[in-house]
């Protein structure tokens, strides 16, 4: 396979400011890892107790405050979130925005990161995993599906959904990693 991080540099958005939209806006961190002899990518998971998308993976990510662009959002929660420090990010470009059920209009930045302690913040994140990138881009591994839980109001809508050593990934993270994989050629 080409070097990744060309390729993503090469199908992805550039970085930039927020799409112009009503809703509340948010960035999250598509955080590529090299591990164990290959790309990984962290996910986190919401705690039960979270007031949005609990019980839930999720990449790191969060409100835009104040002025902040998308990159600075996502980098921000990052921190907070899994400790990564700014300097271990560096960003390859967007996938395009997205709405989340909590009616988001959410930026999504992808970046090769440098390894460090993570260190998660047991209000915002339970548990963090690491998902292989080639077992994300085997297309036979992915499913759409409706929510796997009960939600009050309208029912949101299939999302592409990805088990991986008994977690379930779908919803708006799965949305974004289906938009990643399919800018990376697949496996031979």
């Amino acid at each position: 396979m080409p070097d990744l991080d060309a390729q993503l540099t090469e199908h992805l958005l550039p970085i930039g400011g927020w799409a112009p939209t009503d809703l509340r806006r948010g960035g999250v961190l598509c955080p590529i890892f090299h591990l164990q002899g290959g790309d990984q990518l962290l996910l986190g998971l919401r705690p039960q107790t979270s007031s949005v998308h609990a019980g839930q993976f999720a990449l790191p990510g969060g409100k835009a405050e104040n002025d902040e662009q998308p990159v600075d959002t996502a980098l921000r929660e990052c921190l907070e979130e899994v400790g990564l420090p700014r300097s271990h990010a560096a960003p390859l470009g967007e996938l395009p925005p997205r709405v989340s059920t909590s009616r988001f209009h959410v930026h999504c930045v992808v970046a090769r990161v440098a390894p460090f302690p993570v260190r998660s913040s047991p209000r915002e994140i339970e548990r963090v995993i690491f998902v292989p990138l080639d077992e994300l881009r085997d297309p036979a591994r992915w499913r759409e599906l409706p929510p796997p839980i009960h939600h009050k109001g309208d029912q949101p809508p299939t999302s592409p959904h990805f088990e991986h050593a008994g977690d379930r990934i779908w919803g708006l993270t799965g949305r974004f990693l289906r938009d990643l994989v399919d800018r990376i050629a697949r496996p031979s």
